[in-house]
């Protein structure tokens, strides 16, 4: 498995399809430190703040915790989320003083949020009407970086989300999200009519020019509309009533999240959690398996020399 931003720019540079401008191969190597720029500075202030918010604050830790154990395979989603909440605490331990297991007063995460605001208006200050981060035709590492954080901040819903309405009035950041999902993750995410450039009103006539032309005289033959009937029905599947592909926001309802699946994982947690318990008791002497010549673990108070003394 490959987890993580860094491991996985290797693999695919590596493979030949790593991020343009890296200065490998005649690349250009003022592009590769413009991009390095621009990564270190979204990392330095907007990263501080999506960590905590999602596996630092108490409101919120619950909700990110149970989106991941889900989506995680055993036995990895019980380490994952792990891992996360210690990088969490190890970053505002050394940011900003406090621990996460500290009262919930101690938590002053004021500059994190200060910094995030101004990450965030600079990123929509330097896409203005550009289709991506640097201009380019095609997107690059920024754009890859900027959507992971973007779309989780904008999309997921928390119980605790300041930058949520931030990224929403900032109408740059939203069609940057809605542009890249419907590009890229059109299946996985949602197909918005906003990330051309639409408004409602422009949705809505849009919509009233498609029933009007479907009511038009000059419709094709049955069988051509028959036939386009069952591909609309096809392409409608797992939309809204507004015609929407819904992104997940952890809250709707799962279809692998029934009653048998639920039984499932949790036999499945408990024969896990149960397998790790017994070998760290074994490792740890806690436990120790009978031997061949002892059955038992019983003491033997017969011992024939005792005896063979004795007599003698």
């Amino acid at each position: 498995k490959i987890a993580g931003y860094g491991p996985i720019v290797e693999y695919l540079t590596a493979k030949g399809i790593g991020p343009l401008g890296n200065g490998r191969e005649g690349g250009d190597f003022s592009s590769s430190t413009l991009i390095s720029g621009h990564i270190q500075y979204v990392v330095e202030n907007l990263h501080p703040y999506f960590m905590y918010a999602l596996w630092g604050d108490p409101k919120n830790v619950d909700t990110t915790r149970t989106l991941y154990a889900k989506r995680i395979p055993v036995p990895f989603n019980f380490y994952c989320p792990r891992k996360y909440v210690h990088r969490t605490n190890d970053l505002t331990q050394s940011l900003a003083g406090f621990t996460l297991e500290d009262s919930l007063e101690f938590h002053d995460v004021s500059e994190f949020a200060d910094n995030a605001r101004r990450c965030l208006n600079w990123i929509a200050e330097k896409l203005q009407d550009n289709r991506w981060f640097l201009g380019n035709e095609r997107p690059s590492e920024v754009d890859a970086l900027l959507y992971g954080y973007l779309s989780v901040l904008l999309k997921l819903t928390l119980p605790n989300n300041a930058l949520q309405n931030h990224i929403r009035q900032c109408p740059k950041l939203v069609q940057f999200v809605d542009r890249t999902t419907a590009t890229y993750f059109a299946k996985e995410g949602f197909n918005s009519f906003t990330a051309n450039g639409g408004t409602g009103q422009q949705q809505k006539q849009h919509q009233q020019n498609d029933s009007s032309n479907k009511s038009s005289p000059n419709e094709p033959s049955s069988s051509s509309s028959s036939s386009s009937s069952k591909g609309g029905e096809g392409s409608s599947k797992g939309k809204d009533s507004s015609g929407e592909q819904p992104f997940y926001t952890g809250q709707q309802q799962d279809p692998d999240d029934g009653p048998k699946e639920r039984r499932k994982r949790y036999i499945l947690s408990g024969l896990v959690a149960s397998v790790a318990m017994i070998g760290y008791a074994i490792l740890n002497g806690i436990l120790t398996l009978p031997s061949e010549r002892n059955y038992g673990n019983f003491i033997h108070y017969d011992d024939s020399g005792d005896y063979d003394d004795d007599d003698n």
